[in-house]
């Protein structure tokens, strides 16, 4: 479990604290039976100051031990061991508290002993602290992994309506509004059979692009995501001709795997608007999806002009880091974004991630 030093600082005196109701618990019983206050102070200490240090050794082990980090039989084997150990340094530590403060107050060595009973009592007493020990720093942690994964999953929700905005803005910019629509006034007067798909696919576009889901799930199935780069794709060779050559790569099990919705798009249109928009000479855009295990593997590359790699690190732009955010937000260390380029040696974007669950539909057309 992960904390700042100031949240450590209170833990542990929050720690402290909740030994205090121990130690009264020990004073009050004791004091009972009647007695000067001093001796029947220390002693209660005796008891109580060992515990809570051994159980300084709980809380770490815990934190080396992750809830569900192993087998549940392993997991509880192992918390039984540890519950034996804390019970008999418990008893240990005790015993020598007892026997330093006795032998002070006596002026001479007195060896603190326990009866059978004692001992009995004392070391089910341990096991019971261990498990209430335990138990809290286990809820604590839980607690700690839902607020993160709350904080996550409203970073990539805010990210992901980002990039659906930046999306929208991308596509239905002037410049490319103008230009598609002159491309399919050509086709409609020249009466190519191209037109009316070429209609529909502009339509299913914008529908998509528009649609900006703020109650949607995040994720998408990647037969969707793709059918979104297809259509813009297919669009853009309207406008560039031969310039542009799409090829795209994509492992059939991987069709029905959920990622962040706009995860290739920004990819794409970063290919085209700086590779095959900016030369006369023919521009292939690959794109390749592949499943290994539980991770998804994604790549678009351009045989373009390439770039700088450091400047491209510092860019101005939005797109890269917007898919590299909404990555780390969705999967944390797991979610990765590699750039591969050199000038004259193309640009390519290597993504990989967790495999969401299969959608039980394809929800993307065609």
């Amino acid at each position: 479990m992960a904390m700042t030093a100031g949240s450590g600082r209170r833990r542990w005196a929050l720690y402290a604290v909740a030994w205090l109701p121990m130690l009264a618990a020990y004073f009050g019983a004791i004091m009972a039976a009647g007695g000067p206050v001093g001796p029947i102070f220390m002693l209660a200490v005796s008891n109580t100051l060992p515990a809570a240090l051994a159980g300084i050794g709980v809380v770490h082990a815990c934190a080396r031990i992750p809830w569900g980090s192993r087998g549940r039989v392993a997991f509880f084997g192992i918390h039984v061991g540890l519950a034996i150990a804390y019970s008999l340094a418990w008893c240990g530590g005790m015993l020598a508290v007892r026997t330093l403060v006795e032998s002070l107050w006596m002026g001479r060595l007195q060896v603190a002993t326990l009866t059978f009973e004692e001992l009995r009592w004392q070391l089910g007493a341990g096991v019971l602290l261990y498990v209430t020990i335990a138990a809290v720093r286990y809820v604590a942690e839980v607690g700690d992994r839902l607020r993160q994964q709350e904080a996550r999953a409203a970073r990539a929700e805010a990210l992901r309506t980002r990039a659906e905005m930046q999306a929208l803005r991308a596509q239905i910019n002037p410049h490319f509004l103008f230009n598609t629509l002159h491309s399919l006034l050509e086709l409609v007067s020249a009466g190519d059979g191209r037109a009316e798909e070429a209609i529909e696919r502009f339509g299913t576009l914008l529908h998509r692009t528009c649609d900006v889901r703020l109650d949607a799930a995040d994720d998408v199935p990647l037969n969707e995501e793709m059918q979104l780069v297809r259509d813009y794709l297919w669009i853009e060779q309207l406008r560039l001709g031969a310039r542009l050559i799409a090829e795209l790569e994509v492992d059939d099990d991987t069709l029905r795997c959920t990622v962040p919705a706009f995860v290739l798009q920004p990819l794409v249109e970063n290919a085209v608007k700086h590779a095959a928009s900016m030369r006369v000479a023919p521009t292939c855009i690959r794109i390749r999806a592949a499943r290994d295990g539980g991770r998804l593997h994604l790549s678009v590359e351009d045989d373009g002009p390439g770039a700088i790699l450091e400047q491209v690190e510092r860019a101005p732009g939005a797109g890269l880091r917007l898919v590299r955010g909404r990555l780390v937000a969705r999967d944390g260390d797991s979610g990765q974004m590699r750039i591969t380029t050199a000038p004259g040696a193309g640009f390519r974007v290597d993504v990989g991630l967790l495999a969401g669950a299969p959608a039980l539909a394809a929800a993307g057309q065609g």
